[in-house]
């Protein structure tokens, strides 16, 4: 963001802030509310065993379970926990605690299911246009069974269920002020017609698509979640129905890939607004390759979900090379940069597969609960930035219009003086020449007192916060900016081109050759977020 303070008032009078200053100020940003979550259950996890010594000089050798900021819990030798005030700790392990909660390494991780599953017989109330679900409301343009509504509702409780199990701490929910989440099906007319007032994302090899980018009007889609409406439509001819009477029916042996794909989405609608576009449409795609049948998905065939994926979703065919687009251009990939190519989809489930299931196999999914945990954390601070920032902003605002009116008095008052210097320096030179006449003091001019300057207006200050941010020359992209906070949660330490080998060598250990593209290199069209002083003189 740059400041024009260019604008001056005349005969070197002090500097009056422009009117649109406070606007210039302004976050081009909308800024979502604060995501609050709860860990899972937790579980104790395999840790790197230490010693921790007190601020009194003992030690004992333990590994590192979780910390809160105030307490660490460690596992002892023994396998009991002991819970330990940070405070109490050696100033080198209250540095090396600090050092693990930036990369997220001391949440507390919940346990990898093995399979999760809902009821088979799920409660559904309504009927035949509007249904309910605990969770879910269906609105329907065309009469349906209850049946069909009961098999769509285990896709949709199934994988909500699925997403809340995960040892990632998403904790899905309804659009603020719902108590459930919202879908219509449709027929292929008045999905196309709803299609076409939206600006929509490329569709993935399913044919669903996520709502953020858009896309040719020619282009099939078969389900789509718009952010916007937080609503997933689905058309039926996409599903597999076949027709009962005069209600539509689905069969059992449907594609649900698509339903699961875009309910991901929806029930992930909160961080969407937070995580980049690899992550949501990569864990997207990974929750549609994981087996599933009738509410249950099967985490524990996960490897084999991810290989029919391959195959019969993105065409791969078995015992190929792998098309990869390298990892380090992933995990830097912006939104803007995201343009909805097979291979970004492909390469995205690779890549939260990894995080997910091979990088620290003794912790499914670590990293990338360290990954949301710093997200949310950076998100929170962003947006604490904001208001800040933007409070700064109103209250730099007020001062800067009394500050305005000060300098317009001080500039009325000022062009009074130099009047007054004027009339005082011509009676001067009247007093001066009737004293060179001789003419007597009792005859001369009263020159009366010498004319006293105004005070001007005590400067005005521009708050540290809006000097300090001034930098990049556009608006902040704060998004990126979180999701840069967050990037050491999947590196642990790692260089990125180090990332990348110990993915082609763990996919190889799972019988998959992963042919990764080189790197594109260094970013050269990001704004950098500098400091810069601004310029105003007099």
């Amino acid at each position: 963001m740059c400041l024009d303070l260019d604008r001056r008032i005349c005969l070197d009078l002090p500097v009056k802030f422009p009117a649109d200053y406070s606007r210039s100020m302004t976050l081009i940003l909308g800024v979502a509310a604060i995501l609050l979550w709860e860990m899972p259950d937790l579980s104790a996890q395999n840790r790197e065993v230490r010693g921790w010594t007190s601020n009194d000089g003992r030690t004992i050798q333990a590994s590192l379970l979780h910390s809160d900021g105030k307490t660490v819990t460690l596992r002892l030798a023994d396998g009991r926990e002991a819970a330990v005030p940070i405070e109490r700790l050696s100033e080198s392990d209250q540095t090396y605690l600090a050092d693990m909660s930036a990369t997220g390494r001391t949440i507390a991780i919940g346990k990898m299911p093995d399979e999760t599953k809902v009821d088979q017989s799920i409660e559904v109330e309504g009927g035949p246009r509007v249904f309910n679900t605990p969770h879910f409301q269906f609105d329907c343009d065309q009469g349906v069974t209850k049946g069909f509504i009961s098999e769509a509702a285990r896709v949709f409780e199934g994988t909500l269920h699925a997403i809340d199990s995960l040892p990632l701490g998403i904790n899905p929910k309804p659009a603020e002020g719902a108590s459930r989440f919202h879908t219509l099906f449709l027929s292929r007319g008045a999905f196309d017609q709803e299609l076409a007032k939206t600006p929509l994302a490329p569709a993935t090899p399913n044919g669903s698509t996520s709502g953020l980018i858009p896309i040719p009007r020619t282009t099939t889609v078969a389900g789509v979640y718009i952010p916007s409406r937080q609503e997933v439509l689905v058309p039926f001819s996409s599903l597999g129905v076949e027709k009962n009477g005069s209600q539509l029916t689905l069969r059992r042996s449907s594609d649900t890939s698509t339903l699961i794909h875009e309910i991901t989405h929806q029930v992930m609608h909160d961080w969407l607004v937070v995580t980049p576009v690899w992550f949501s449409e990569g864990l997207a795609e990974y929750i549609s390759a994981v087996p599933y049948q009738n509410g249950r998905f099967e985490f524990r065939n996960a490897e084999r979900g991810l290989k029919e994926s391959l195959e019969e979703s993105f065409r791969d065919q078995k015992g190929n090379p792998v098309q990869m687009i390298h990892s380090s251009d992933l995990i830097q990939m912006q939104s803007s940069e995201w343009t909805g190519s097979i291979p970004e989809y492909k390469s995205a489930m690779l890549l939260i597969y990894y995080f997910m299931h091979l990088d620290q196999p003794e912790k499914p999914g670590a990293a990338l609960a360290a990954y949301l945990h710093l997200l949310e954390r950076g998100k929170t601070d962003t947006e604490n930035f904001v208001a800040n920032y933007n409070g700064a902003v109103a209250e730099f605002e007020k001062k800067r219009l009394a500050y305005n009116k000060e300098i317009d008095a001080f500039n009325a008052a000022l062009l009074k003086y130099r009047e007054d210097v004027a009339a005082y320096n011509g009676r001067i030179k009247t007093y001066n020449q009737q004293a060179q006449a001789g003419a007597p003091e009792d005859q001369r001019i009263t020159v009366g007192d010498e004319p006293q300057p105004p005070t001007p207006p005590e400067k005005l200050e521009v708050p540290y916060i809006l000097k300090e941010n001034q930098g990049g020359g556009g608006p902040i992209d704060l998004s990126a900016r979180v999701a840069e906070t967050a990037r050491p949660a999947l590196l642990r330490d790692r260089e990125l081109a180090e990332i990348a080998d110990q993915i082609v060598k763990a996919y190889d250990e799972i019988g998959i050759t992963i042919d990764m593209a080189s790197p594109r290199g260094p970013r050269t069209n990001a704004r950098p977020f500098t400091v810069r002083e601004i310029p105003i003189q007099q």
